[in-house]
C-alpha cells in the first residue's frame, strides 16, 4: 500500500474510532466491564436483537461484532494473522476457519480481565478446531515494565512455554491495578512454569533481538493498523475492542464461523 493511502486510511480509522467510542459508551455504559483508552479499528458494526427497532430498550446491548464492509479495511484485517506452522505464540490449528489475533499488554488491567474471564471459555473452540488464537505484542505500558514481561514471554516461547508463561503472568496480576514487572518478577514467572534451561531463558530475555521483535510488533500495530489501546482483537473480518463479555466474543466467533462456511 502506498504511503499516502496508508496515511489516509489511518486518519479515517482515527476519526471513526472516536465516533465508535461514543456509540459503544452509549450501548455498554452499564456493562460490568469497561474499556478505558482502547481505540478500535473503524466501523465496529454490531447487531442487536431482531425485534423492531422501536421495541428495543436503551439497555439492550449488541450481540456481536459484525464484519467490516470496506474493502480496504478487510484487506488490512486479513493481512494480520500469521498462520505459521509451529508458531509458539499461537494456539489451535493453523488452518482453523476463524483466527483471533489478540493485541495484548501484560500490564493492561483489561487484558487481565480478558485472560481471567474470557480466554478460558474460548479453549473449547480451539480444541474443536474452530478457532485459532494468535498473541501479538502491543506494549503501551512500558512504564509498568510490560515490555520486560513481553521479553520474558518471547524467551519462554523459545522453550515452548509461551502460553504457560502468559497464563501465569495474568494469574499473578490480580484484579484492578496495572501489574508491574521487573527482572526479578520475570524470572519468578519462569521458575513458576518450570522453565528447564534458566540460563537460556535469561540469555533470550536480555537479547537485543528479543527487544527489537517486541518493539517491531508494537510499532506495526500502532503505525500500520492504527491500534492504540489494549486489549484489541481481530476475529476474521470483525474487530472487538476491550474485554467485552464472554457471550459477545463467542457470538462474534460463531458469526465468523457461519460466514467461513
Amino acid at each position: 500500500m502506498e504511503k499516502t493511502s496508508t496515511t489516509t486510511l489511518k486518519n479515517i480509522l482515527i476519526v471513526i474510532a472516536i465516533i465508535l467510542a461514543m456509540v459503544i459508551s452509549f450501548f455498554l455504559g452499564r456493562a460490568s466491564v469497561s474499556t478505558p483508552e482502547a481505540q478500535p479499528l473503524p466501523n465496529e458494526q454490531t447487531t442487536a436483537a431482531t425485534e423492531p427497532e422501536a421495541a428495543q430498550s436503551q439497555d439492550e446491548r449488541p450481540q456481536y461484532s459484525d464484519s467490516q464492509e470496506k474493502p480496504e479495511i478487510l484487506e488490512l484485517l486479513r493481512a494480520q494473522p500469521r498462520r505459521e506452522d509451529g508458531d509458539p505464540r499461537a494456539m489451535g490449528k493453523v488452518d482453523a476457519p476463524v483466527v483471533m489475533v489478540a493485541y495484548e499488554d501484560f500490564s493492561c488491567p483489561m487484558c487481565t480481565v480478558f485472560f481471567t474471564n474470557v480466554y478460558p471459555q474460548l479453549k473449547a473452540l480451539v480444541d474443536e478446531g474452530k478457532l485459532r488464537i494468535e498473541f501479538h505484542d502491543l506494549t503501551i505500558f512500558p512504564n509498568y515494565g510490560s515490555d520486560k514481561a513481553a521479553h520474558g514471554a518471547r524467551a519462554a516461547a523459545n522453550q515452548d512455554k509461551f502460553w504457560e508463561y502468559t497464563e501465569t503472568a495474568y494469574d499473578m496480576a490480580g484484579a484492578g491495578n496495572h501489574p508491574t514487572y521487573d527482572d526479578a518478577k520475570v524470572l519468578e514467572i519462569a521458575q513458576a512454569i518450570g522453565i528447564t534451561d534458566l540460563d537460556k531463558f535469561e540469555t533470550d530475555y536480555k537479547a537485543p533481538e528479543t527487544a527489537a521483535s517486541v518493539k517491531e510488533e508494537t510499532d506495526h500495530a500502532m503505525m500500520n493498523i492504527g491500534i492504540t489501546g489494549t486489549p484489541f482483537f481481530i476475529i476474521n473480518d470483525a474487530v472487538i475492542s476491550g474485554a467485552q463479555p464472554v457471550d459477545y466474543f463467542i457470538n462474534t466467533i460463531q458469526r465468523q464461523l457461519e460466514l467461513a462456511g
